[in-house]
């Protein structure tokens, strides 16, 4: 019983210091969340003091800054207006100028024709001046003397030259203004290039040491080719010379046994023009490796009449992207246009199945020609006359010059008046603002195959 007792009294004495130190803890507690608050108080109204304090600050910075912007503002406006006057200045003397050399050039005219006319007028007063002494001698008994029909010829020769020259000078003149435009004839990019498959796979591209190797050995033989670039084709591996623009790659192909050694030549060929159409939707697991791709082009031309290809079909993604994808697109390369003419637009028989076919192109609809500035067509491809990119004339943007001799520089200056030569407004032909440019990419925007060359 005892025991008992004193472990009840033991266990009230721990329940009472329990309490105690739980009501300790309470308080201790409040206290700290007093303070906290207090402190919060404190730093709220400290706070609130620099923010008013800012305010007032921000204030009259924004008031510094207004009257800065206001005095930027004017001064930008004002310096828009001194360049625009500048230029326009500039323009009018231009046009003043070129109205100059008309009027000159007119007057020399109205002097040539003067100058010829006079010379009618004196040839017909000689005509008839000598009938009337031819008719005065018929009349006259007298007989001239061999000095006297010496004089008469030498003064009648005279006169004759002084005619003909006064003739020569205004022929002169009209073939001054009427000047021939003649346009010589460019060799193309393709013409001047030869492709070289070589025997060594593993070749490594060493382009400077191989274009200069192929130089010095024409050049010991006395051959005037020279090599302008030795580059690495995207297809198979091959090496693309090409000439300089005064050759063509036949030249070349004539002197090979000079220079083929250098390149362990296994094939040269030409760089010939090859038609092209594509094939949708053609299955990846089946043909996705290149020596799969040679069965393919066997099955073309098994189960398809009149279909022989030149070279084995190429997939129009990379690898990469096929790697998503369940089908593809692949190209059919054709040696002539009646070829590729005949299967396009047509369905194709492969691996129990037939595919359709569309037209290869290898240039976007916004692509612009630097040759004649129109779109849909690259500068290799171009037959059109030449247009200035900045002032619509019949010559390359790289040919452009100021008019003013004074202007030293070599391309579009201020004196430059711009004109588009698609839209005919006042601005280059590749602005942004130009309608027909707009018009190219709106439609480059949709499904527009874009295709690398070969």
């Amino acid at each position: 019983m005892k025991k008992r007792k004193a472990m009840k009294s033991s266990q009230k004495e721990a329940s009472i210091e329990v309490s105690t130190s739980k009501c300790y803890d309470a308080t201790f507690k409040e206290m700290q969340i007093k303070r906290l608050r207090e402190r919060i108080e404190f730093a709220v109204n400290q706070l609130r003091q620099a923010i008013s304090e800012q305010k007032e600050t921000i204030n009259h910075s924004l008031i510094y800054i207004r009257r800065a912007c206001d005095e930027s503002i004017e001064n930008s406006i004002q310096k828009q207006i001194d360049r625009l006057q500048s230029q326009t200045n500039n323009k009018l003397k231009i046009i003043l100028q070129l109205v100059q050399q008309n009027a000159e050039n007119i007057k020399k005219g109205i002097n040539a024709k003067q100058m010829t006319e006079n010379s009618q007028t004196s040839q017909k007063a000689q005509v008839s001046q000598t009938s009337q002494v031819m008719q005065n001698s018929q009349k006259s008994t007298q007989k001239l003397t061999y000095v006297q029909k010496a004089a008469q010829v030498t003064s009648a020769n005279a006169n004759a030259n002084t005619n003909a020259n006064a003739n020569a000078n205004a022929d002169e003149w009209n073939l001054v203004i009427k000047k021939p435009s003649s346009k010589s004839q460019e060799i193309s990019y393709r013409e001047r290039r030869l492709i070289i498959t070589s025997k060594n796979e593993n070749w490594i591209l060493q382009a400077m040491k191989m274009r200069n190797a192929v130089n010095n050995a024409l050049k010991k033989a006395k051959s005037d080719i020279i090599v302008a670039t030795v580059t690495k084709t995207q297809r198979d591996n091959n090496i693309a010379l090409t000439i300089s623009e005064k050759y063509i790659a036949k030249a070349l192909l004539k002197q090979k046994d000079i220079w083929e050694h250098i390149f362990e030549v296994k094939s040269i060929k030409k760089n010939e023009k090859w038609y092209k159409i594509v094939i949708h939707s053609l299955k990846i697991n089946i043909f996705n490796m290149k020596i799969e791709m040679k069965y393919l082009r066997i099955e073309l031309e098994k189960y398809n009449s009149e279909l022989k290809l030149i070279i084995n079909s190429i997939w129009l993604s990379k690898d990469e992207n096929r790697a998503r994808k369940n089908h593809a697109s692949t190209i059919l390369t054709f040696k002539t246009e009646v070829e590729a003419q005949k299967h396009l637009k047509k369905r194709v028989l492969a691996v129990r199945s037939t595919y359709q076919t569309i037209e290869y192109r290898d240039y976007r609809s916004s692509d612009q020609c630097q040759r004649c500035q129109t779109f849909e067509h690259l500068q290799n491809k171009c037959n059109k006359s030449s247009r200035c990119l900045f002032c619509e004339r019949n010559h390359l943007t790289w040919k452009h010059k100021c008019q003013l001799p004074t202007c030293e520089d070599k391309q579009s200056c201020n004196h430059t008046i711009s004109r588009c030569c698609n839209c005919q407004n006042a601005h280059f032909a590749n602005s942004v603002m130009c309608k027909t440019y707009q018009a190219a990419q709106s439609i480059s925007s949709q499904k527009d195959h874009l295709i690398t060359e070969l």
